[in-house]
């Protein structure tokens, strides 16, 4: 009996000090902070420090009531900001109760918060607000809380192209992109997806896309896409979109994320070079011709070109055999044109038809780059000229008459001749 009474007594003993605890002061070092209405409010500890993304975060603030007598209902109330959360069970407010003062500041008690830091949280501080109210009004304090994911985040890098600087009317520009990965944790299984701006199409399929693998903390790789630019495009900065898709080592779930990321692409002034007329001497072009083509290059960009030529470009089962496969035409300002001259011979058995010939135009823009456009020259070959059945049979028949004529007037003088000797 004795023994049932003492495990009673016992048990009673060890609730009570829980339950004081929780509600009762609590000795320690003291700490400074903030005084209102007398009740000092002093940040203890979060845990974990730095807080990472997708966990939970404790905690703690040192509160100390010094007012004489006691308060009815000390009250507190949190208020917090995304990427903190309420999400772990926790409430906002705090009802302590009735609450006796104390001249003693190393008598306090221990606050406690549970928070969830959001799942794609970026690393920064972020502040939380702490109110109490003792019945006179409600008195607030801000504290910074430090959040640091242990997960892997992205940025973008150093962009490099080619042709190194991208213009118009530009086919199969290579983008080169260095993704960066500044988090803390490695990224797996990442893809990227290059979302192109109006003005921009990829050069074939699967062009604006790459698949990286494993990019590890503080590690980085360079991505590469295949565009088009379209001819009519004008100057500027267009933004376009990087889409990465990536698994988190550090993710539990092992689900898949996405970050979105811009990508300026940069369009700047340059030569632009088209063929403005073709003409060609003879004009019309037979099977046999000996001929001169004259191509007119024209600059309609707004700055100019050096050193501009044309090269030919013709398929082996096209019957031209050019001389020479290219001419150097010059500077051309803003404007400007000037004139290739390419001599050839067309084939004797040339096929009677329109031949498109590719030709490259070429030049040097200020900065010393190479710039070059390719563009198509038609070249049509006529039927030779064949004459007239009827034409050829008169004049059969009178080279026949003529023949006729011939022997019948050296036959009369032969026998002239005969009988003036007899």
């Amino acid at each position: 009996m004795k023994n049932k009474l003492l495990k009673q007594i016992i048990v009673y003993g060890v609730l009570t000090v829980l339950l004081s605890v929780i509600v009762s002061p609590v000795i320690g070092a003291p700490l400074t902070g903030a005084q209102g209405n007398r009740i000092q409010a002093n940040f203890m500890s979060q845990d974990p420090d730095p807080a990472d993304a997708g966990k939970d975060v404790e905690l703690r603030w040192q509160v100390v009531n010094t007012i004489s007598g006691t308060v009815e209902n000390l009250r507190f109330h949190l208020d917090v900001d995304y990427p903190l959360l309420f999400e772990s069970g926790d409430s906002p407010d705090k009802d302590l109760g009735a609450s006796a003062g104390t001249n003693d500041n190393q008598i306090f008690y221990v606050l406690h918060y549970k928070l969830r830091v959001a799942d794609n949280a970026i690393k920064g501080t972020y502040n939380v607000t702490l109110n109490w109210d003792t019945g006179n009004g409600w008195t607030k304090k801000e504290y910074p809380i430090y959040i640091d994911p242990k997960r892997a985040d992205f940025v973008v890098g150093a962009l490099v192209t080619s042709p190194e600087k991208l213009i118009a009317d530009t086919n199969e520009a290579k983008l080169s992109v260095d993704i960066n990965n500044i988090g803390k944790g490695n990224a797996e299984n990442v893809k990227v997806k290059l979302l192109l701006p109006d003005g921009f199409k990829s050069s074939y399929s699967y062009s604006d896309e790459d698949s990286l693998g494993i990019i590890a903390e503080d590690g980085s790789k360079t991505a590469t896409f295949y565009v088009d630019v379209d001819e009519n495009i004008k100057e500027g900065d267009f933004p376009a979109k990087l889409e990465i898709t990536y698994k988190d080592e550090n993710d539990d779930n092992a689900t898949y994320r996405i970050k979105t990321l811009e990508l300026i692409l940069p369009i700047r002034p340059a030569p632009y070079l088209i063929v403005g007329s073709v003409t060609t001497t003879p004009e019309n072009l037979v099977p046999g011709s000996k001929a001169e083509i004259q191509i007119n290059v024209k600059n309609t960009g707004n700055k100019k070109a050096e050193s501009v030529s044309l090269r030919v470009f013709k398929d082996a089962s096209q019957p031209f055999e050019f001389n020479e496969k290219s001419d150097f035409v010059g500077k051309l300002e803003p404007g400007e044109s000037g004139d290739a001259i390419l001599r050839f011979t067309v084939d004797e058995n040339a096929p009677e038809k329109k031949y498109l010939l590719d030709v490259e135009l070429r030049g040097i823009d200020e900065k010393n780059n190479v710039v070059i456009f390719r563009r198509t020259v038609a070249l049509a070959v006529n039927p030779k000229p064949k004459g007239l059945p009827f034409v050829g049979l008169i004049g059969g028949i009178i080279a026949i008459i003529g023949a006729v004529t011939a022997m019948y007037y050296s036959k009369n003088s032969m026998d002239k001749k005969i009988k003036k000797s007899l």
